[in-house]
């Protein structure tokens, strides 16, 4: 299927792609996201503000207009 403007992800695309990595706990950018779904960043960054809200995935300023995201883990 082609990735395209009609192309939803759901909130589970969007952690999977946070949970099927080697290291588990390395932030993220909405760009990161967005090239590992195969869509734009603004549609990646939605669906981070939407998990933010929903999830325990949590977000850091890193500069003027850059952010980070990942998903706690306990140590």
């Amino acid at each position: 299927m082609s990735q395209g403007r009609d192309t939803e992800f759901g909130l589970a695309e969007v952690t999977a792609v946070f949970e099927d990595r080697k290291d588990y706990a390395e932030p993220l950018t909405a760009s990161e996201v967005a090239d590992q779904l195969g869509c734009s960043r603004r549609t990646a960054l939605n669906k981070l503000h939407e998990l933010q809200e929903e999830t325990d995935l949590t977000s850091k300023k890193v500069g003027g207009r850059s952010r980070v995201w990942w998903i706690p883990v306990e140590v």
